[in-house]
C-alpha cells in the first residue's frame, strides 16, 4: 500500500495532499510546482469551448483529452453545480495520466485538500506536513494538528488531544455543541448533508434549494453506505484476481525449475552423443552446448522478466487494495464520497485489466538429437522435436453447425509438447470413414458445404518434427434438419432472362422464352419441402417446378431434357416431366394466389408435388440419387415467390408414400 500513500513527484509521504480531477493526488507544494501559466492565446482558445460538451466529460473517463477545475472541488468538467468556465491563470499536467488541468487564479493553492489521503497518510504514520491554517487546531503549542471539532459556543477548533485537555464533555461545558469538522460545501461553507445522485456531490441545505430541488438526493449516511458496498464488492473481485495472479507468479517460478532441469537433461545427451563421433564433431558439440545454454539463460531471463512484471503489476493491485480498504474505514462520509466513485473506478479497472497483458509461462524445450546424419551431413545436426505432441482438446464451447456448414475449434496440447501444425478429419455424417478437411497451424476452422439433416463427427491431432499425436475425442455437430436457400443470383442478368429480388426469393422472366432458376445451394440427404407463390400468372403462362442437376439446359421448361425432374401445370391440369417426356396427368390447376410444394425425399429417393398443400397426383419420380437443386421455369405471365424449409404437409406424410 505504501505505494498509494508517496507523492508521484516528490516519492515522499503525502504532505498536504490536494485532489486532481482526474483522480490522482499530488503534495499541494508538487502541485504548485508544476503549474504553468496559460497564455492569452491558450485562454482565448479554452474561453471559446462549448462547455455543453465540456459537462459531458467525465472526470474518470479514459477517453478525455483533458479536465477543466477551478479552485473549489465542484468546479470539476461534468459536475453540473459547476460554475460556467471563463478563464484559466494555470494549467498542470498529472504525472500520472498526463491529463491537462486548468485552473484559475487561485492555482494549485485552490486544489481541494484529499482528506481521506491525509488521514489514512497519518494513520500509518507517515508526514503529511502542517495543516491549512483554517483546518489546524487553535490551542496547540508548538506544531499544530488538525482539528477534529469546532466548539459553537467558544468558536474555537481543537484537536482530538486538545479537546480532551480543555474542552471536556463534562462540567459547566457539557451543554457545549462540538460539530465534527470535515468537508464544508465550497459556495456556503455548511456541512454537506445530503448527497446528489444527479451531480454526484455532497451537498448543502442552501445547496438543495438553489441549484438542486430537481435532483434526486439521499442523506450522506445512505450514500456512504451504497458506495461502500460497491467499492468492496470491486475489492472482493480485485482480491480474487490478486490471488490469482500469485498462483501465477508461484506458477511461473515452478516452471523455472523444469526449464532448469530439462536443459541439463539437454546438455548431457548432447554431451553423450557427440562423445561418440570423431573430433570433427566435437566442435559441433561445443556449438550445440551453447546453444542449449543460450535457451537457459533465455528461458530464465523471460521467466524473471515474466515475475518481474506480474510483482510489479502484484503491487499496484496490492497497494490499490489496502489503500481502498483504509478508504473504506473512513467515518467522514462527504471525504469518502470524495474518491469513493475514483477508487471504485480505478479497482474495477485493475481488476478487469490485471491479467490480461499476462503471457503464459515459458515451456521447458522438448528437444533432442537426430543421430541419424553421417559424418558428411554433420554441420547439418540441430535441434529437433523429441517426442509427438500431446492430443489437443476440443473447445466444444465455440464449435457449431449452422445451416450446412460448421464450425470446429480446439486448443493446443499441454506443455512441454511443440506443435507444427494440426490435421481435422471428418466423416461423411453418416458414421463412415474420416477423410482430412484441413492442415494448418490454425486451431479454428468452418467446413461448408456439408450435408443437411446429418450428424457429422470430428477429431483433430497434432504433429511436430518427431511425428503425429493422438487424436482429440471425437466430437459430433448437427446440421440443420431443413434446407434454406434462395436463388442463385447468377441466373439472373442476360436480356429477357430472369429478375430476382433483393431477398433472392421471389423470380421472374422478362420474355416469353422459358428460363430456369436453380437455388443457391444443392440437397442430397434427408427430407426437404418447399414451396412457390404464384404472384402472378395468366394463361399463357408455362411454369414448370422440380429440381434440376447443377448442368441442366437454362433456355427451356424445366424437364425438358434428363437433367431436370418437373411437374408442368396450367390452370386446369397438370403433367410430369422428365427428359422431354410427359406423364401423370392429373385434374387441378393453378391461379394466381396458389402455392405450388415441392416434397423431396432423398432418403427414399422420391419426388412429389402439392397444389395449397394437396397430394397433386401420385409419387412423381423414383430412384433420384446424388445432388439436386432446388428449382423452376419460368416465362413473362407468371412470377413466384420461393419459401423454404417448411414441414412437410401432414396429408403427405400420412399417406405411407413417401415415409414408411
Amino acid at each position: 500500500m505504501e505505494e498509494e500513500l508517496r507523492c508521484f513527484v516528490c516519492k515522499e509521504f503525502y504532505r498536504e495532499p490536494v485532489l486532481l480531477p482526474c483522480g490522482h493526488a499530488l503534495c499541494r507544494a508538487c502541485a504548485v510546482s508544476l503549474q504553468s501559466h496559460v497564455h492569452e492565446s491558450d485562454n482565448a482558445s479554452a474561453a471559446a469551448t462549448d462547455y455543453q460538451e465540456a459537462d459531458k466529460a467525465s472526470v474518470s473517463s479514459e477517453t478525455d483529452s483533458g479536465v477543466v477545475c477551478g479552485s473549489r472541488p465542484n468546479s470539476y468538467a461534468g459536475t453540473p453545480a459547476a460554475p460556467a468556465y471563463t478563464t484559466a491563470a494555470f494549467s498542470l499536467i498529472c504525472p500520472s495520466c498526463n491529463k491537462q488541468v486548468f485552473l484559475d487564479d487561485n492555482g494549485a493553492e485552490g486544489l481541494p485538500p484529499f482528506r481521506v489521503m491525509r488521514t489514512i497518510v497519518e494513520r500509518f504514520g507517515g508526514v503529511t506536513g502542517a495543516p491549512p491554517a483554517e483546518e489546524a487546531c487553535q490551542m496547540c503549542e508548538g506544531e499544530r494538528r488538525a482539528a477534529v471539532v469546532r466548539c459553537e459556543q467558544c468558536s474555537v477548533r481543537y484537536c482530538a488531544a486538545c479537546r480532551d485537555a480543555w474542552h471536556p464533555t463534562r462540567g459547566p461545558l457539557a451543554q457545549h455543541e462540538l460539530r465534527t469538522l470535515g468537508t464544508t460545501c465550497s459556495d456556503h461553507g455548511s456541512p454537506p448533508v445530503l448527497y446528489c445522485n444527479t451531480c454526484l456531490v455532497p451537498i448543502c441545505q442552501r445547496c438543495v434549494a438553489e441549484r438542486h430541488s430537481s435532483h434526486e438526493t439521499q442523506s450522506l449516511p445512505s450514500a456512504a453506505r451504497a458506495h461502500k458496498t460497491e467499492l468492496s464488492q470491486s475489492l472482493q473481485l480485485l482480491s480474487e484476481e490478486a490471488k490469482a495472479m500469485t498462483e501465477y507468479i508461484q506458477l511461473v517460478k515452478g516452471s523455472g525449475d523444469k526449464i532448469n532441469e530439462s536443459c541439463e537433461e539437454l546438455e548431457r545427451q548432447i554431451d553423450q552423443v557427440c562423445s561418440e563421433i570423431t573430433r570433427a564433431i566435437e566442435r559441433r558439440r561445443d556449438e550445440l552446448i551453447r546453444a542449449a545454454r543460450s535457451t537457459r539463460s533465455q528461458a530464465v531471463a523471460n521467466m524473471r522478466s515474466l515475475t518481474s512484471h506480474a510483482a510489479h503489476k502484484l503491487r499496484e493491485a496490492t497497494a490499490l487494495l489496502h489503500f481502498s480498504i483504509e478508504a473504506l474505514k473512513e467515518s467522514d462520509h462527504a471525504a469518502f464520497l470524495q474518491v469513493g466513485n475514483i477508487l471504485n473506478a480505478r479497482a474495477q479497472d485493475t481488476a478487469s485489466n490485471l491479467r490480461s497483458s499476462l503471457e503464459p509461462p515459458p515451456a521447458p524445450p522438448a528437444l533432442t538429437l537426430d543421430i541419424e546424419p553421417v559424418l558428411r551431413t554433420v554441420r547439418t545436426i540441430n535441434f529437433v522435436e523429441c517426442i509427438p505432441p500431446g492430443a489437443p482438446e476440443m473447445a466444444v464451447e465455440a464449435c457449431a453447425a449452422r445451416g450446412c456448414s460448421c464450425t470446429l475449434a480446439w486448443r493446443a496440447p499441454a506443455a512441454p509438447h511443440a506443435v507444427r501444425g494440426y490435421v481435422l478429419e471428418l466423416d461423411d455424417g453418416l458414421g463412415g470413414p474420416f477423410r482430412e478437411v484441413y492442415c494448418g497451424r490454425e486451431t479454428v476452422c468452418t467446413v461448408d458445404g456439408l450435408h443437411y439433416a446429418s450428424l457429422y463427427s470430428a477429431r483433430v491431432k497434432a504433429f511436430n518434427g518427431a511425428g503425429e499425436g493422438p487424436y482429440s475425442e471425437i466430437i459430433g455437430l448437427q446440421t440443420s434438419p431443413v434446407a434454406w436457400f434462395a436463388w442463385d443470383a447468377r441466373c439472373s442478368g442476360a436480356e429477357g432472362g430472369l429478375v430476382l429480388g433483393a431477398e433472392g426469393l421471389s423470380a421472374r422472366a422478362a420474355g416469353w422464352q422459358p428460363r430456369v432458376a436453380l437455388a443457391d445451394q444443392p440437397l442430397a440427404r434427408g427430407v426437404h419441402y418447399w414451396r412457390l407463390r404464384i404472384d402472378h400468372y395468366d394463361g399463357d403462362a408455362d411454369p414448370a417446378f422440380g429440381i434440376a442437376r447443377a448442368d441442366v439446359a437454362r433456355d427451356k421448361m424445366l424437364g425438358s431434357d434428363a437433367l431436370g425432374w418437373a411437374m408442368y401445370i396450367d390452370g386446369s391440369r397438370s403433367w410430369f416431366v422428365h427428359g422431354g417426356a410427359h406423364g401423370g396427368r392429373a385434374a387441378g390447376g393453378v391461379a394466381r394466389g396458389a402455392s405450388v410444394g415441392v416434397l423431396l425425399d432423398l432418403a427414399r429417393g422420391t419426388l412429389r408435388f402439392t397444389v395449397d398443400d394437396r397430394p397433386q397426383g401420385d409419387i412423381a419420380f423414383t430412384g433420384l440419387r446424388g445432388a439436386f437443386y432446388p428449382a423452376v421455369s419460368l416465362n413473362r405471365g407468371v412470377a413466384v415467390t420461393l419459401q423454404p424449409g417448411l414441414p412437410p404437409p401432414p396429408d403427405l406424410l400420412m399417406s405411407g408414400l413417401t415415409i414408411e
